[in-house]
């Protein structure tokens, strides 16, 4: 299958479509779930995706070391290129490295403007400007509104997508009015697009909590492979 076929077919249309377009520039998305269940894996193919599009995304953790983060980005390739047959595998994994850059941010407690001027830094990396940014393993227990509302002003100012994973608590979820658990929902105005992955029998939900002005609860029909850690569709 050549790539335009590929991304005819990905499963991250299916995503954006019901998003009302996906996470559009200066926009924030977080991808919600307790620890283990598929949150790296999902931003690193919505990622893959857009460097598959010819985006330039730039992903910054603040968890897993650069090394971890290209086995994730490797393994995720690979299987999308198995599962769709990728002709020219090797000629299309060179052409999108060249748009990824990856930021590792040992300390969480790093202020904004540290944060920024490393993001300047490493823009002179690309031959343009970061489209996307992945931001992973983000601080949310301990971040504040205003924290949120300077991601978004970078978002805005520089029109970027701004995709963020959030770890909820191994306990009991506190949900509040509109279904969005803690740390994540202190900060529900700040976001345009929250989603909650849910562990079922075989498979990873994707539960849409917010999407842009509206809260309705719509299904997403994708899911999260844990065997492959592929967004696949899911129909049900």
């Amino acid at each position: 299958m050549l790539k335009e076929q590929l991304l005819k077919r990905s499963p991250i249309r299916v995503l954006e479509e019901t998003l009302d377009g996906g996470l559009g520039s200066g926009q924030l998305g977080v991808l919600t779930a307790r620890k283990g269940v598929g949150k790296t894996a999902s931003l690193v193919h919505i990622a893959t995706d857009k460097l598959l599009l010819g985006q330039n995304v730039l992903h910054i953790s603040f968890a897993d070391d650069p090394r971890h983060i290209i086995t994730w980005y490797e393994q995720v390739f690979r299987e999308v290129a198995k599962a769709y047959r990728l002709e020219n595998e090797l000629d299309v994994h060179e052409e999108i490295i060249r748009h990824r850059l990856i930021l590792h941010f040992k300390r969480p407690d790093l202020t904004f403007d540290q944060i920024k001027a490393n993001i300047q830094q490493v823009k002179a990396g690309f031959s343009g400007e970061p489209q996307v940014i992945i931001v992973d393993g983000f601080p949310f227990e301990n971040a504040t509104t205003e924290l949120l509302a300077q991601w978004r002003n970078l978002a805005q100012e520089n029109k970027l997508a701004v995709w963020f994973s959030a770890t909820l608590h191994r306990e009991k979820l506190d949900l509040d009015e509109h279904g969005v658990p803690a740390p994540v929902n202190k900060f529900y105005d700040l976001l345009d697009i929250i989603i909650m992955l849910k562990p079922q029998k075989d498979y990873i939900d994707f539960c849409l909590l917010k999407s842009h002005d509206d809260s309705s609860g719509r299904k997403i029909h994708i899911k999260l492979d844990p065997k492959t850690l592929l967004i696949s569709n899911h129909r049900v």
